[in-house]
């Protein structure tokens, strides 16, 4: 019984590793996000981004997700789906829960078992360009 309670432990945390990316002054941050919003009847767990323009230019970032569901790139055959980011110098951008004004701040993760049992086992940020 240990033995499994240790191992689910273990799993969780490396599902959730922190993960990061750095390029041409723009730092990428990752971390899992709970978020309960009861007046918009949503619950679920999302990976934030946090965003960090380190220098004193304006900087666009250009990113993409390859997201595994269930052991299965669901975003593999769309490369199409690009992000866009431009940040003033030194700004810092973080996805916030039901942020709907700025798309890519947020990967999707699971809800709760009981409304569905898909869950993100994989992510990687992909395809980054800086200018």
């Amino acid at each position: 019984m240990r033995l499994t309670i240790v191992g689910l432990l273990l799993f969780s945390a490396t599902s959730f590793a922190q993960k990061a990316v750095s390029k041409a002054g723009i730092e990428i941050q990752t971390k899992p996000l709970h978020c309960n919003v009861p007046s918009e009847g949503y619950e679920a767990d999302l990976i934030q981004l946090t965003i960090t323009n380190t220098t004193n230019q304006v900087k666009t970032i250009n990113y993409s997700f390859e997201l595994h569901y269930d052991g299965v790139c669901a975003t593999c055959d769309h490369p199409e789906t690009v992000f866009t980011q431009t940040l003033q110098p030194l700004e810092k951008l973080e996805g916030v829960c039901l942020d709907r004004n700025r798309q890519g701040l947020t990967i999707f993760d699971h809800m709760p078992a009981h409304l569905t049992k898909t869950q993100l086992t994989d992510f990687k940020i992909v395809n980054v360009t800086v200018q």
